[in-house]
């Protein structure tokens, strides 16, 4: 298991504690019905007809094999062959679950209670429960982010997005935040840039997604359904938190930023943006328990009591909320 400079530093106790939550959170999820379970027949599906999507994907050229999300499918159809489809699920949930709670919880020991609460929200929760495929390329994804060596680095990120296309724009927020740091681009300049290729992002990327025949053109159009708005006060009120904590936060966090900033510029305008933010948001939550003093304290009392009023909501419906209506 790949660990970062910090983990290094962390004890055997706290390790044997790591890993002993990590699989009693892995089994926890990965034990969830094959049956009932919303989009689950999907990915039972998936797992006995993979190879025929990539051979498909291929007869309309490597591009739209590249732009259909390969590494998933080709996952799935090696896992397919060894396994019954109901264990090739729960595989996948088993090792994503593990993985990203054991990174987590080994690379911010001091954090380790609140994120134990983090890995219960309903909005972590369905990554791995639920948008499986998404919930493995966030496993892949902080493979890299938490590794130590530059080459692994680039590998497991540079990997995520062929499992689960959002984390292209993950990937492109990254770059520009290291173009701007490059650049000496200051604070307010860089959020403001940030807002506005957003948004244009948001825009265009139906059409950036038929261009390259992906899925995705179909199904990210812009919506002209009023969106709640509920989550989009919410997050507002966190990127205020991190601008008041200060320049050197945001350059330290500056990823983290502009997956925030990517979900409020497109939230009323395209599906994409909850998708882009659930496969960013475990990014932008170790940044907000970063902050320091009274924002801290906020930041804290407000995700708690919002993620306490959905967990009251969701688990005591049937399947704790997962289940298909």
């Amino acid at each position: 298991m790949l660990v970062s400079p910090q983990a290094a530093n962390v004890n055997q106790l706290q390790k044997f504690a790591c890993l002993l939550v990590a699989l009693l959170y892995a089994a926890l999820l990965c034990s969830f019905p094959m049956e009932g379970v919303i989009d689950r027949a999907n990915y039972l599906e998936m797992a006995r007809v993979s190879p025929l999507i990539m051979a498909r994907h291929l007869g309309q050229g490597l591009h739209s094999l590249l732009a259909n999300e390969p590494v998933w499918l080709a996952l799935n159809s090696v896992l397919g062959l060894l396994f019954d489809d109901t264990v090739v699920v729960r595989i996948i949930v088993f090792f994503s679950a593990f993985v990203v709670s054991y990174l987590l919880l080994l690379n911010n020991p001091k954090n380790f209670f609140w994120l134990m609460l983090v890995l219960v929200f309903p909005q972590v929760m369905k990554n791995f429960v639920i948008h499986i495929r998404q919930g493995l390329a966030i496993a892949v994804f902080l493979l890299g982010w938490f590794s130590a060596g530059n080459k692994k680095r680039l590998f497991f990120i540079g990997l995520s997005p062929f499992i689960h296309s959002s984390f292209f724009i993950i990937i492109a927020i990254m770059l520009g935040g290291w173009l701007l740091k490059k650049l000496r681009t200051a604070p307010d300049i860089k959020l403001l840039l940030y807002f506005c290729v957003s948004l244009s992002l948001a825009l265009l990327v139906a059409q950036l997604a038929a261009i390259v025949g992906a899925r995705q053109a179909t199904t990210t159009a812009i919506t002209a359904e009023a969106a709640s708005g509920i989550g989009f006060i919410f997050w507002t009120m966190m990127l205020v938190l991190m601008l008041l904590q200060g320049r050197r936060f945001l350059h330290q966090y500056t990823v983290a930023s502009g997956v925030l900033i990517f979900y409020l510029a497109a939230y009323f305008f395209t599906p994409i943006a909850g998708r882009v933010f659930e496969s960013g948001v475990l990014l932008v939550l170790l940044a907000l328990l970063a902050t320091t003093g009274w924002r801290r304290i906020i930041m804290l009392t407000t995700i708690l009591a919002f993620n306490a009023a959905l967990m009251l909501v969701s688990y005591t419906q049937p399947l704790m909320g997962f289940a298909e209506s």
